[in-house]
């Protein structure tokens, strides 16, 4: 299927700029010496795989300004990125961190803004845009508000109220923190914390969450609400410390939290299809000394239900031990939130010991929906999680037991007390055993998904990075690091980031590590995972990036993004941007689409005409893609240069701040009507990074200036 998507690609590409051009039939007749058909665009490189060739993603004109990526849409079309530049309309306002979509057509890349009116709102922070870029959620402040509401805007439609951002009498914004939605936006979710010393109490009326900036999560399901609603709360059947709930009370004062964050693991705490299932976190009532269960405990929270998950009920887990209670910590969970897995070291089954890793399945046998995954030892001392395929058919742990006598593909066996990687969930059941990692790879596993594995949904292929020696071609040397790639199918594990034909030693060195981006799985971002998306959905496709020169087109030192496919590694980058901005190289791997077809990647260099500056821009290595060169423009000389008189100024009319559809309801890539005739100074900004599970702050409209980033070859 794959294949026939990206045939299908290249042939409609190919027939729009055909179509577009006499001359070009000639260029298309010629070919080129890859037998590549796109070999007339200006983007083709002989070096590039699989009859790539280069397409700019971002505007040539940036004023000066970096452009960060936020997310990419499945199918590689589409775009949300973010900027301190004002170099879409409108323009001239300053906006201070706008956000662009940025969409591909048969003639190039276009970018929109993705704005609301300074008449109509003042304030305003983007907060999530859906994966199929259809709708947006935000934050914003009317004129004379002291606080921001809760918006969504459809594409071609106008702004929705979802709800108010602040309780009643509060001065301050409420629902500090965005956790995350639904792919659809239908259902957000937000964390506030519990006043502290002076601090205004920003919790909404009937929340009894204690004082000192403990977490409580809430939610808004649709529009037209008149506030939210809590999540970690009892459905009537709830029993904590043997008291059977009311509907609607908080299963604990000592806060709630999505997933287990802050300190960790929210993948696939919403389900993403609607929103349907939550899970959360009940801290113990320890924490402060009020009411809630003896150990943090896992909730679900289905539509209107709330179902324990590390505590099961017997109706649930016939065989459970729940006497004696330890805390469970949230691992992640499929994407339709069917399947979740956790760990504990409770005696959850017996005879189990030790620290283990369970699942819980909404879809097993009503008595039996909790299995242990980390079953073939005594004690597997687990250790993490390494990745959780998104249909939650195989999960990806480490742990120091040795749960399994038979070896790996390469002859392998796991090691007592080391960091063994295995899956577990697959058809026989008891787990297979992958690779021996070092202690230098507890990247890999750690309680906080920011982590260099990926695998494919249904979880046949995992991606991962280590420096340990894995496979015979490591020549048994310290390695600085190294990416794998294993196949459940046929148990094989190899390394990718190899040298091309053997080049450079074949990729072996103990100073220049090869690099699997990190995927942003968090649901605050619902676009996001696609950001840094190292691997195709079928596992074909595999990109990384590297300082080694692992092909003869690249410089050594330089970092440089790389495909691997069929056993081959390419050159994806064009092998010697050795800009770098704050220390950090220019040329960075964005991400991939589903298909492989589309891979996006940063660089200072310019690869196509149209390129004029040495900026940072976001390229796409596209499978068959490339463009026209935009004509030239024709020269002049003396008085018909000049142009005609000036048109004498005008001023601007007064705008009246409303919400509807003709002002501030414009979809992607319109034209948002919000000028201003008076130039403004502006004063520089540097942009920053944000961190997560810090306060949010609204983005509000000052005028910035331009700042050139910092290059050097």
């Amino acid at each position: 299927m794959v294949i026939r998507l990206i045939a299908a690609r290249f042939a409609i590409t190919l027939a729009l700029t055909l179509a577009m051009s006499p001359a070009l039939e000639v260029a298309h007749a010629q070919g080129d010496s890859n037998g590549c058909q796109n070999g007339f665009s200006p983007g083709f490189r002989s070096y590039l795989p699989d009859c790539r060739a280069y397409e700019l993603v971002t505007p040539p004109y940036k004023e000066g300004f970096p452009v960060l990526s936020e997310g990419l849409s499945a199918d590689g079309q589409q775009l949300l990125v973010s900027s301190f530049g004002t170099f879409a309309k409108p323009k001239g306002l300053g906006l201070l961190g706008q956000a662009y979509h940025i969409s591909r057509t048969h003639a190039g890349w276009e970018t929109s803004v993705l704005d609301a009116p300074f008449s109509t709102f003042p304030t305003y922070q983007v907060q999530a845009v859906s994966p199929d870029f259809q709708n947006s959620l935000l934050f914003a402040r009317s004129p004379g508000q002291t606080w921001e509401d809760v918006y969504v805007r459809p594409s071609g439609g106008s702004f929705t109220r979802v709800g108010p951002g602040t309780p009643p009498g509060v001065v301050e914004t409420g629902l500090n923190q965005f956790m995350g939605a639904s792919d659809d936006l239908s259902r957000a979710l937000f964390i506030d914390e519990s006043p502290f010393g002076t601090d205004e109490s920003r919790l909404w009326p009937g929340d009894t969450t204690v004082v000192g900036r403990l977490p409580s999560l809430y939610e808004y399901r649709n529009t037209g609400n008149s506030e939210p609603t809590l999540v970690g709360v009892s459905d009537g059947h709830t029993v904590v410390n043997g008291e059977q709930l009311a509907a609607g009370k908080l299963i604990s004062d000592c806060g709630i939290t999505l997933g287990s964050s802050p300190e960790g693991e929210t993948y696939n705490a919403i389900s993403a299809k609607n929103g349907e299932t939550v899970y959360f976190t009940a801290n113990a009532s320890a924490i402060c000394g009020a009411h809630g269960p003896p150990a943090n405990e896992i909730y679900a929270r289905v539509g209107a239900r709330t179902i324990p998950i590390s505590e099961p009920t017997v109706n649930d887990c016939t065989t459970c031990v729940t006497v004696s209670r330890v805390g469970a910590s949230y691992r992640g969970a499929s994407s339709d939130g069917s399947k979740v897995f956790f760990t504990t070291d409770q005696e959850l089954l017996p005879g189990n010991s030790g620290m283990n890793l369970y699942k819980y399945d909404f879809n097993a046998s009503a008595g039996d929906r909790i299995t242990q995954i980390s079953s073939g030892g005594v004690d597997p001392e687990v250790q993490g999680v390494a990745r959780i395929s998104q249909d939650g058919t195989h999960v990806y742990f480490v742990a120091k037991g040795v749960l399994t006598s038979a070896p790996n593909g390469n002859g392998d066996h796991p090691v007592a007390g080391g960091y063994n990687l295995y899956v577990g969930g697959t058809a026989q059941g008891s787990p297979s055993f992958i690779a021996t990692l070092s202690f230098a790879d507890a990247g890999d596993w750690g309680l906080e998904d920011f982590r260099p594995v990926q695998a494919t949904p249904d979880g046949r292929i995992l991606v991962f990075q280590s420096s340990a020696d894995l496979t015979l071609d490591e020549n048994g040397t310290i390695e600085a690091g190294q990416i794998f790639k294993y196949d459940i199918e046929t148990g094989a594990l190899v390394r990718i980031s190899r040298g091309q034909n053997g080049y450079n030693n074949d990729g072996n060195s103990n100073i220049y590590p090869a690099i699997l981006p990190i995927q942003n799985y968090e649901r605050d971002q619902p676009t996001a995972r696609f950001t840094h998306l190292a691997l195709s959905s079928d596992g074909a496709y595999i990109f990384f990036s590297s300082s080694d020169a692992l092909v003869p087109q690249a410089v050594t030192g330089v970092n440089n993004v790389y495909e691997y496919s069929e056993g081959r590694v390419a050159l994806i980058s064009d092998g010697h941007d050795s800009a770098s901005i704050e220390e950090h190289p220019t040329s960075q791997l964005v991400g991939t689409d589903e298909s492989g077809a589309d891979v996006f990647f940063t660089t200072s260099d310019p690869l196509v005409p149209q390129d004029g500056d040495s900026q940072v821009d976001v390229y796409d290595a596209r499978i068959g893609g490339g463009f026209l060169s935009p004509p030239a423009l024709a020269s002049c000389t003396g008085d018909p240069c000049q142009g005609g008189p000036m048109a004498p100024p005008t001023l601007a009319a007064a705008v009246t701040p409303t919400v509807t559809a003709e002002a501030g309801t414009q979809p992607f890539g319109s034209t948002i009507a919000a000028k201003s005739n008076t130039k403004r100074k502006s004063k520089p900004r540097k942009a920053a990074k944000p961190k997560r599970h810090k306060r949010r702050r609204a983005r509000v409209r000052k005028p910035v200036g331009k700042k050139t980033a910092v290059k050097g070859k």
